[in-house]
């Protein structure tokens, strides 16, 4: 699967039948308000944020058997906790069971046939993420399954509203990594290996951009721990060849919303060493793993974009179609604006390009010499006699590399040249 869907997206219960004898009520949204003033919410527990919460069920002495949105009976006594968001946005949920079965359900009023905030149920054995909105009262039902025993069940509400992610701290970074929204997450999960995402990044003329971070927002329970980049260059607006291929651990985290009732994080990527990149469009495909294997989702938004739309291949690459979302994330380095000096006032090119063997360089000037650098900066040939303008690259690996031709008058010129 490429595109994630809600987990919980199972069941839909839109009107409830209540047996009797001889005869069945319909309960729908004409008599709902006759449900939302039974007993339980008499002994409701009023909860704040960061404190921990205890109750206790026992079995067959339940007031509410059914919950709207959940296909489950419940015969045990249940517990009402009453929490009001004091801010909008992400709020984590410390739930736990106990030594029985029991799970919870958030509604939107005290009443077992309120409105089913997530559509479904928590089973209380982890932390459950969502998005609450500020002055909104909820209520978190405990009850425990028909074929439980007796429990003590915990709850804490972690309150995170306002988590806004920073900018980061480069002078030169470009991506929609602060969206206005999270909507969507598409597959980053190496073991579908002929399926990839890449969004798109530019660099202006006269312009060398070092790239030193990668940060992107990921949706899933774990935290990512590592990042594989393909660096692909432009092929008429799509992704490309691979050009470059990073590797980096993660060095931070944080949560800062939820999808799909699972943590929105963003993750973040320092690399050990600067990638440079001159003049044109790149894009940026990631594969990224957890401690524990497990799939991973590039967040999105739809509201808004920043370059091109997000670009999906399923076929290794062959072919690319632009997805319905942008992807989140950042690039960000130093950028540098090529001087005068670095700017040739006379006229050159090279061929062929990209180039298998021999790269040619014509030039009206004379040609001193020729380096020849790494996207990481470093030099990998340097040519001090330049024989017919031609430069051996035989010796070197595929990728990209910047050529910098230095002429007799003194001045500079590079260029980037791609080996196959």
């Amino acid at each position: 699967m490429t595109q994630k869907l809600p987990n919980k997206k199972i069941l839909n219960l839109l009107i409830f039948t209540i047996l009797f004898t001889g005869f069945s009520l319909q309960v729908n949204a004409a008599n709902l308000e006759d449900t939302l003033a039974d007993p339980p919410c008499d002994e409701k527990i009023v909860i704040e944020c960061d404190t921990v919460y205890t109750a206790s069920l026992v079995p067959n002495a339940g007031y509410w058997t059914t919950y709207s949105g959940v296909p489950y009976n419940y015969t045990g006594s249940e517990q009402v906790f009453e929490f009001t968001a004091t801010a909008s946005g992400l709020h984590v949920m410390d739930l736990d069971q106990g030594d029985g079965d029991a799970d919870f359900m958030i509604m939107n009023a005290c009443g077992n046939f309120a409105g089913n905030v997530t559509g479904f149920y928590w089973t209380g054995e982890q932390s459950e993420y969502i998005e609450l909105e500020e002055g909104n009262t909820y209520y978190i039902i405990a009850d425990l399954y028909e074929t439980s025993g007796p429990s003590t069940v915990t709850i804490k509400v972690n309150c995170m509203g306002g988590v806004t992610i920073p900018d980061p701290d480069f002078d030169c970074f470009q991506g929609l990594g602060n969206p206005p929204s999270v909507d969507a997450a598409y597959n980053l999960d190496p073991l579908n290996p002929n399926t990839f995402v890449a969004n798109d990044f530019t660099v202006d003329g006269d312009t060398t951009f070092a790239l030193q971070q990668i940060s992107l927002s990921t949706n899933q329970m774990q935290v990512p721990d590592h990042g594989v980049f393909n660096i692909r260059e432009d092929n008429n607006g799509i992704p490309g060849d691979i050009l470059e291929v990073i590797d980096a651990d993660v060095t931070s985290s944080m949560a800062y919303a939820a999808l799909y009732d699972e943590p929105v994080y963003h993750v973040v990527f320092d690399l050990t060493e600067a990638v440079i990149f001159t003049e044109g469009t790149y894009w940026l495909e990631p594969k990224v793993t957890t401690p524990n294997p497990s799939t991973v989702w590039w967040a999105a938004t739809e509201n808004g974009t920043d370059g091109a739309i997000t670009m999906l291949s399923e076929d290794g690459g062959a072919t690319w179609e632009p997805l319905d979302a942008e992807s989140i994330f950042f690039v960000a380095g130093e950028c540098e604006t090529l001087g005068v000096h670095d700017i040739a006032p006379v006229v050159f090119n090279s061929f062929p390009n990209p180039v298998n063997d021999v790269l040619n360089i014509q030039s009206q000037e004379t040609i001193a010499s020729v380096t020849v650098y790494n996207l990481l900066g470093q030099i990998v040939l340097n040519v001090n006699t330049v024989s017919n303008g031609k430069i051996d690259f035989t010796t070197l690996n595929s990728g990209i590399y910047l050529v910098e031709a230095t002429f007799e008058n003194g001045y500079t010129g590079t260029i980037k040249v791609v080996k196959k």
